[in-house]
């Protein structure tokens, strides 16, 4: 066991197989968009954008699995390509070289697609936390807030708020004459002061 697997950081290989295993999502993601019309030209940026949604790393990874899933979607279009450039080299030199061309950009694009839509998946998830972070602050505060706010969440059921808002309120006036006595007696305690 290293040191790093006892401070619970995770060895450079398992961060590693995790990123190929989020790349993989990504690439699956990415084959089954890419048959839809249109949004097909997206799909890279869309697996990646899956793939770096479903990361719970404590730091943002998206652009770094976006750019495996758009390397591991070129890896997996290689078949492809090779039957590509057997055909072409049939037909002449300038054809080898134009599908050649032709494959290097759409590496390129696929591999950068894919890191903008981790990057983007990133920024989203970021946002979302922030405003949740927002809302819980500005969540109610009094125990009867908050029951409120559970109740217009449709969290409970109206007997259930009406049965708890009756024993806060108990509580409430309970805790009232408790300190009206307590404030009763110490000003009874004062006059009495007062008149020695």
């Amino acid at each position: 066991m290293t040191t790093a697997d006892a401070r619970g950081d995770p060895s450079a290989v398992a961060r590693l197989s995790d990123i190929a295993a989020r790349a993989g999502v990504g690439a699956g993601v990415t084959v089954l968009v890419s048959v839809l019309p249109v949004v097909g030209l997206v799909a890279p940026a869309v697996g990646a954008g899956v793939a770096s949604w479903t990361d719970e790393a404590e730091a943002p990874r998206g652009p770094r699995i976006g750019a495996a899933t758009g390397a591991l979607v070129a890896l997996l279009s290689l078949p492809l390509t090779f039957f590509a450039v057997w055909v072409a080299a049939a037909v002449s030199p300038a054809a080898t070289v134009g599908v050649l061309a032709l494959t290097l950009f759409g590496a390129a694009y696929v591999v950068g697609s894919g890191a903008l839509g981790g990057y983007l998946a990133d920024r989203i998830a970021a946002e979302r936390d922030a405003s949740n972070a927002d809302a819980d602050r500005e969540a109610p505060r009094t125990p009867i807030e908050r029951l409120k706010h559970r109740y217009v969440e449709g969290e409970i059921s109206d007997a259930a708020f009406e049965r708890r808002l009756d024993r806060l309120l108990a509580a409430d006036r309970e805790r009232d004459r408790s300190e009206s006595r307590s404030r009763s007696e110490s000003t009874d305690s004062v006059a009495r002061e007062r008149e020695r």
